[in-house]
């Protein structure tokens, strides 16, 4: 059992990841609200990913951080103030949340990136292991994510691990037939962060999260491999 400090935590992938975590670990949510949905036995803390004294009481005696804060994601993609919300909590609020945790102790950091760090990611050759090219606000905010992951472990010698989620969902959404076979049941989102905090990788590394399970589209094997995670929902 870890403590783990979840940034963003009341949002909705939190609402997915919140009840298995805290099923494991003991868990401190860093966030503006708390979460909408009581999830047993879950401390908050209320503040911002870019306030250095609400960091600094959130990372204090932690293990681990899960971050999953992310921009606005009302107006999609529209206009400069939906991207300065990304940019924000994605590379600013990222960054200062890893040191604050640095400076606290912590040395395995799970982001919570996504697969539109590539600008087609349904289109790919993934055998290749190709760079991630995405340019709208959205996807470079999450591929400077990544960045600043990487360079923490170069920095400060931590390990810290970056799932590429896809549409992840709650069950009962991912269950309704129109739904892309790429996108991700929350279990499956879950059990991924379970297996990224169980198995921390030395120095950075990225990985696929679908429900793809028969691999048409996207190729999840690394996170087989690396993670043992594979995803489990069927329709």
């Amino acid at each position: 059992m870890m403590r783990v400090l979840v940034a963003g935590g009341s949002g909705a992938v939190g609402a997915l990841v919140l009840p298995a975590l805290a099923a494991r670990h003991t868990v401190r949510v860093l966030d503006l609200r708390p979460p909408a949905e009581p999830v047993g036995y879950v401390e908050f803390v209320e503040g911002s990913v870019t306030d250095p004294a609400a960091l600094k009481r959130a990372a204090d005696g932690q293990d681990a951080l899960v971050y999953l804060a992310m921009g606005r994601k009302t107006g999609w993609r529209d206009g400069l103030e939906w991207a300065r919300t990304h940019f924000t909590v994605s590379v600013t609020g990222l960054y200062l949340t890893v040191e604050a945790c640095v400076a606290a102790g912590v040395r395995h950091v799970v982001y919570a990136s996504s697969m539109s760090v590539f600008a087609d990611y349904q289109s790919r050759d993934y055998t290749t292991d190709p760079e991630p090219d995405n340019t709208d606000a959205y996807g470079l905010s999450k591929r400077l994510g990544e960045q600043v992951c990487a360079a923490a472990v170069t920095a400060h010698g931590l390990t810290a691990t970056a799932l590429r989620l896809v549409g992840p969902m709650s069950d009962d959404e991912w269950l309704a037939p129109d739904v892309s076979p790429v996108m991700t049941a929350g279990s499956d989102v879950a059990a991924a962060f379970l297996a990224a905090l169980d198995h921390p990788r030395p120095g950075f590394a990225a990985y696929t999260i679908t429900g793809d399970h028969e691999r048409r589209i996207l190729d999840w094997t690394p996170a087989e491999r690396d993670l043992g995670w594979s995803p489990a929902a069927r329709r």
